[in-house]
């Protein structure tokens, strides 16, 4: 190797060698661009200064995507292992800084309303902690995306879907079980027959606005618009507390989760019954039921493990998966 070429090389950044890198693996410069996190021209300069760097065009635009040349084949090793020790010099850097400090940055996680009082039972066990450290938890709010983005959060569990291009979104799963709600007393709870949403609609109904899923109709709102019933009222409330003084004042119905009923069980003076898998299905007929999904930065940027993000999880996913013979024996149990 000449010395000049010594020199130019030199003056590539890390970051030009990564963009080298992406587009090696990914074959195409918009993937690079996506895979980290810059705009489509940014790579173009990158691309550019490489060229003009080794002299010679290092991909060439195919049908396929972007194929290597002779040359760039035969950096990609000697580049990945200059990348790789840049990594290793940051976890090392990392590290050394976390010790120093003897403080641990919280895995900040954005939940959607609703998943915050589930989450952390469940993310404050002995096993958890130990795998997780600190974990601080967030409300879902309309600027969570960006936050995530820049950042500030490390990702989000929403029922919100966002359309942003520089965010990664997974979905989860939806509710498996929907439960009825109300006071011990409420005459609803009078009939020995299976619960049925005709005998609901009989009762002032109440509504746990979500953004997303029942901030313009509710489901069963729509069902008594498409069977001819007339509820005798429905009010809507965003706050659980609020809900929760309603039901117990207003001998009002509502509807659970499989998620909220881990937190509304233990409400005292409230009772809740597993809804009937048929009824379940003629309440989402025509809207289905809440969605979660799990939005996260590009894997490169993320700084947290896929064993975190899986375990966080996890204790969700079980509760959208829960059975009937779970729900029968919690109602047995009351």
């Amino acid at each position: 190797m000449s010395n000049p070429l010594l020199k130019q090389i030199c003056e590539l950044d890390v970051f030009t060698l990564l963009v080298f890198k992406s587009i090696f693996d990914n074959g195409h410069a918009n993937s690079a661009a996506k895979a980290l996190n810059v705009s489509a021209p940014k790579i173009s300069r990158c691309l550019n200064a490489l060229r003009l760097t080794f002299n010679d065009e290092l991909f060439y635009r195919r049908q396929q995507g972007l194929k290597p040349t002779p040359l760039a084949e035969s950096l990609y090793v000697a580049i990945c292992q200059f990348t790789d020790s840049v990594y290793y010099l940051e976890q090392s850097a990392l590290q050394i800084q976390n010790a120093a400090n003897h403080v641990e940055r919280p895995l900040h996680i954005a939940a959607s309303n609703g998943l915050l009082s589930f989450l952390a039972p469940q993310l404050s066990t002995p096993e958890a902690i130990s795998e997780l450290g600190q974990v601080r938890l967030h409300k879902w709010q309309e600027n969570s995306p960006e936050l995530i983005h820049a950042g500030e959060l490390d990702f989000g569990i929403t029922i919100e879907q966002t359309d942003t291009k520089e965010l990664s979104v997974s979905r989860l799963g939806c509710i498996s079980n929907v439960y009825v709600v109300a006071s011990k007393q409420h005459p609803l709870w009078e009939s020995q027959l299976e619960i049925s949403l005709e005998q609901i609609c009989r009762y002032a109904f109440l509504c746990l606005e979500l953004k997303g899923f029942n901030s313009r109709i509710d489901p069963l709102e729509l069902f008594c618009q498409r069977q001819g019933l007339l509820l005798p009222s429905i009010e809507r409330v965003i706050d659980r507390e609020e809900w929760y003084a309603h039901l117990l004042t207003m001998q009002s119905v509502a509807f659970c989760s499989s998620i909220d009923m881990h937190t509304v069980k233990h409400m005292p003076g409230l009772k809740l019954a597993p809804l009937p898998v048929s009824e379940q299905q003629r309440l989402h007929d025509t809207i289905m039921p809440p969605q979660y999904f799990l939005i996260e930065k590009p894997r490169s940027h993320r700084r947290y493990s896929q064993n975190q993000c899986e375990l966080v999880v996890s204790s969700l996913l079980t509760a959208l998966t829960a059975q009937t013979p779970q729900t029968a024996n919690l109602h047995a149990a009351q």
